[in-house]
């Protein structure tokens, strides 16, 4: 008994030193990342191949012990500047899909949409942006914004423009398919599913509004908006006391911490001073840039105390980061080496749900922002 009881013994003390080891691993991982992270991909322009660095809208989402990325692909147009001499008409190529396992090392997967190998007449032949992976009841589904720069015929609602569209897969690897038009969802439209098994449009319009969705008769092609469209946040920040507003708001992304519904939101502030400060304001909680705000509340319809400012970064996206904690993943608004490039933060919360304003890393590791 005493022999057998010194191997289950030796066991134990084996499985917690290798679980031990692993958090190890973890933590070090999280300790040595800094940003930019070193991340790039290729774009052929009909002449050469190049790569690119910078990116917008980048979503990191993670299943298992891998982290997927999704991001708007350069080139960054609109189909005022169209032109039919250069490849996809001047748009972003499509969807290409990263994978990690330490958000250091990145390789490419698949693509989830190209343009070139569409036909003629596909409504999401161009653009593609913000695309995004949200994992609802077990099954992925990508959400974009295209449309089709050949002929406005082509186009869901007949011309060129913001149209949102949804695809599923039971692999977030894809393939995506039952790719259908969300009608009514607006550019940089988002997706939440919630505990009750509900699914929400969240929804930027200047304001950010929320709107239930069924994406059930996605095999069919008949994705709706559901129910009352209701504004949750506003973009004039005279509701928090500040004389500063933004342009208006987009690249909203929920999620539910606990009992609170969490909602991050990106928008541009001008400069309104000679000295690049807005006038009759204080930096640095309300300076020009691109900036991320959060706002949070006990149900999914508010209401929602806002926090307009909470960081320097561009259109985010949340996962959990290898220290098992909620992450940013955004694109570079501060400047320096990290404008434009893909970046990584912990998101220091307070008990309250609320978050603690934060200037983005780049010198130390990203992990010094955990509080």
């Amino acid at each position: 008994m005493r022999i057998h009881l010194a191997r289950w013994n030796t066991r134990v003390a084996f499985l917690l030193a290798f679980i031990g080891v692993g958090g190890i691993t973890q933590a070090q991982t999280a300790d040595s990342l800094q940003n930019p992270l070193d991340f790039s991909y290729p774009y052929a322009d009909g002449t050469r191949e190049r790569m690119i660095t910078e990116l917008r809208d980048p979503a990191i989402t993670r299943e298992g012990n891998t982290y997927y990325l999704v991001f708007t692909h350069f080139p960054f147009t609109h189909h005022t500047s169209r032109d039919a001499t250069k490849p996809d008409y001047n748009s972003s190529p499509g969807i290409r899909l990263y994978s990690s396992k330490d958000l250091k090392n990145w390789k490419f997967e698949n693509w989830l949409l190209k343009s070139s190998e569409l036909p003629e007449n596909c409504p999401y032949k161009h653009r593609f942006w913000a695309p995004e992976i949200h994992k609802i009841g077990g099954r992925f589904y990508l959400i974009f914004y295209a449309d089709n720069w050949i002929k406005d015929e082509y186009n869901s609602d007949g011309k060129m423009g913001y149209v949102a569209f949804v695809g599923v897969a039971d692999k977030i690897t894809g393939p995506y398919e039952h790719i259908s038009w969300l009608k009514g969802a607006g550019c940089d439209t988002s997706l939440f599913g919630d505990d009750d098994g509900k699914t929400y449009a969240v929804m930027p319009f200047g304001d950010v509004f929320i709107q239930e969705v069924d994406l059930t008769g996605i095999e069919k092609g008949d994705i709706n908006l559901v129910g009352e469209r209701r504004k949750v946040v506003a973009r004039d920040n005279s509701d928090v006391g500040r004389k500063t507003s933004p342009e208006y708001l987009e690249g909203p992304w929920m999620i539910k911490r606990g009992d609170k519904y969490i909602l991050f939101t990106a928008a541009p502030y001008k400069e309104a001073g000679k000295d690049g400060k807005p006038s009759g304001e204080t930096p640095p909680d309300l300076a020009p840039g691109y900036w991320v705000g959060a706002s949070v509340a006990d149900t999914i319809w508010g209401p929602y105390k806002k926090q307009p400012q909470v960081f320097l970064g561009g259109h985010i996206t949340v996962f959990t980061g290898p220290d098992g904690g909620e992450w940013f993943s955004y694109r570079g608004e501060s400047g320096g080496k990290t404008q434009g490039r893909l970046c990584v933060d912990p998101i220091p919360f307070n008990a309250d749900g609320s978050i603690k304003p934060f200037a983005p890393t780049s010198a130390p590791p990203v992990a010094a922002v955990r509080p």
